[in-house]
């Protein structure tokens, strides 16, 4: 793993990277430096593992180019894809209060580039500044709100809304575009919304079959977005 120790990393870089802007903005100036001063800058190539489940928790870690999924083995020894890492997301914030050791495994799908801080920095911080504390807090309110809501969603959909409702997140919330490359397999796509690989192959060749998306590989279009959409909210 190509790891740079020790960038160079002042409050205006935090704020420009957001870091300082999604949790941080409740520091005083000399603790943004203290903290810009404990941070290391990691580059991740696709495939490479970040964070191995059942390691001990030592850094507190905010992603910020890539992706990277979220993994766990269960107690049969399988392994399960349970979420995906955006940029800007504080990655393993769910574990860090509650367990000394990593509850899933941290992998990236992309090339990635992540910031650690020492997990005890952020701890002295916390003492010493309740606004932190609370901005914590609701950070891992809301993380814990949004894999709530999105597993609620995703039951609630049949099949072909399953399949539509991943498209559209990777093509709106994640990529931004209507052409982008799938950065996780079919068999990854059924275990994040529960579908057995087979029918998440069946559904997108119909998908494809009826023109409403175009696959290459791995590079998919949206060719009919609104009805991409529609069948998301009623399929």
């Amino acid at each position: 793993m190509d790891k740079t120790f020790h960038t160079p990393c002042l409050g205006e870089s935090c704020g420009d990277c957001g870091f300082r802007s999604t949790l941080f903005n409740c520091l005083s100036s000399e603790q943004l430096e203290k903290l810009s001063k404990s941070k290391d800058l990691i580059k991740a190539k696709k495939g490479e593992t970040i964070i191995r489940q059942g390691e001990k928790i030592k850094d507190f870690i905010f992603l910020r180019i890539g992706l990277a999924k979220l993994t766990r083995i269960s107690s049969d020894g399988k392994e399960q894809l349970v979420g995906i890492a955006r940029p800007k997301d504080f990655i393993g914030l769910l574990s860090l209060f509650s367990s000394s050791t990593h509850q899933y495994s941290i992998i990236a799908i992309e090339d990635s580039e992540y910031c650690v801080v020492n997990f005890e920095t952020i701890n002295k911080l916390i003492q010493e500044n309740g606004k932190l504390a609370y901005s914590l807090l609701q950070k891992i309110s809301l993380v814990s709100d949004l894999l709530l809501g999105t597993k609620l969603d995703i039951d609630n959909r049949q099949l072909r809304g399953r399949i539509a409702f991943i498209l559209s997140l990777f093509s709106k919330d994640i990529y931004e575009s209507t052409k982008f490359n799938l950065p996780i397999s079919r068999k990854e796509i059924g275990e994040l919304i529960d579908m057995r690989v087979e029918n998440v192959v069946r559904i997108l060749s119909e998908f494809r079959k009826d023109k409403i998306i175009s696959i290459e590989g791995t590079t998919i279009e949206i060719l009919q977005p609104d009805k991409l959409e529609w069948i998301k909210n009623h399929g």
